[in-house]
This record gives structure tokens, C-alpha cells and sequence, in this order.
């Protein structure tokens, strides 16, 4: 499957190229917000919500090496999305790779994530209602996942080489 341009009800662009662009910097900010948001736990902030990615960690043992993971992780991404906007500029298909596969496992997370919570506290409404806003911001995810996956088949029908046969 791909798609030919990027709409989402924030941003609309009229190529996938452009809409890469947007989704680097999206990629960025929200990096950048969720690094916040985990420095605030790792400093004693309440980490008790079911948004959290730091629910359920114990403030003295796992928070420290479960927070220091997903600072990194983050990090790693930001750099995959200066990656893809040099991928861009370049036209090569190349460093879109490693944004493609890190932000898939962002998916897979939001996916495992929620099915966790459902699955560990069905009794209440509120890990459901928080299992399902995860779930839509997941689908935002995949979709801009697509965008990036449908500029790099872009990229590689035109790297592809055309070989005609000549017989004498």
C-alpha cells in the first residue's frame, strides 16, 4: 500500500515528500516533549498515570534503567529523523531505514502497551479509555509510518536500475 500525499488534521501536504518533512518534525517534538516528561518522573514526578510510559516502575530500582532506555531511545530517533530529512535532500533511500525501523518499534510498543493494559486492568474503564486514546495515537503513528514507507518505494523505483536488452 501507498499513498500519494500526507493528510492528517494538523498538516497537509501535496506530496509524500513534503509530508516526510513533517513527519521528521513531528518526530522531533514529540521526542523532545516525551524526554521531558521522563526526566520529570526520573526527578520524582508522579508516574502513577496510565499514560506513562514509566507505569507500574519501581522509583528506586527499574525507573532509573527503564527511563535512561527510553532517553536514549528517543535520542536514537531524533537522530533517525535528521537522518530521513538528509535522505531527502539527497534522494536516497538509505538512511530512511533506520527511522522506518525505529519507529516501527515505537508502534509495536504503543500496540504491546495497550494490550497490556487491557489485559492487566480490564476491571477498570479508565486503563481502557487510556488503552484506546494510545491506540488512536498509534494509528496517527502508522500512518505516518506509511508516509515515510511510501517515499522510500518512491525512492526506489527511481534508484532502480532500467536494463534493456540490445540483440544484434
Amino acid at each position: 500500500m501507498r499513498i500519494e500525499t500526507f493528510w492528517t488534521p494538523f498538516i497537509w501536504a501535496h506530496n509524500v515528500r513534503v509530508g516526510c518533512k513533517w513527519v521528521a518534525g513531528y518526530t522531533v517534538a514529540t521526542c523532545v516533549v516525551l524526554i521531558t516528561l521522563i526526566c520529570y518522573m526520573l526527578n520524582g514526578g508522579d508516574s502513577s498515570q496510565l499514560y506513562s510510559p514509566l507505569f507500574e516502575s519501581d522509583v528506586r530500582h527499574s525507573m532509573k534503567g527503564v527511563g535512561g532506555f527510553f532517553i536514549t531511545y528517543f535520542l536514537l530517533l531524533i537522530v533517525c529523523a535528521i537522518l530521513m530529512l538528509v535522505s531527502l535532500h539527497r534522494g536516497t533511500r538509505g538512511y530512511m531505514l533506520p527511522w522506518l525501523i525505529g519507529f516501527g518499534i515505537c508502534i509495536a510498543f504503543q500496540l504491546v502497551f495497550g494490550l497490556w493494559l487491557i489485559g492487566g486492568y480490564y476491571i477498570y474503564l479508565d486503563a481502557v479509555l487510556s488503552a484506546f486514546i494510545l491506540w488512536l495515537w498509534m494509528a496517527y503513528n502508522m500512518y505516518c509510518w506509511l508516509c515515510v514507507w511510501s517515499q522510500y518505494k518512491i525512492f526506489q523505483e527511481l534508484q532502480s536500475p532500467n536494463i534493456i536488452l540490445l540483440y544484434p
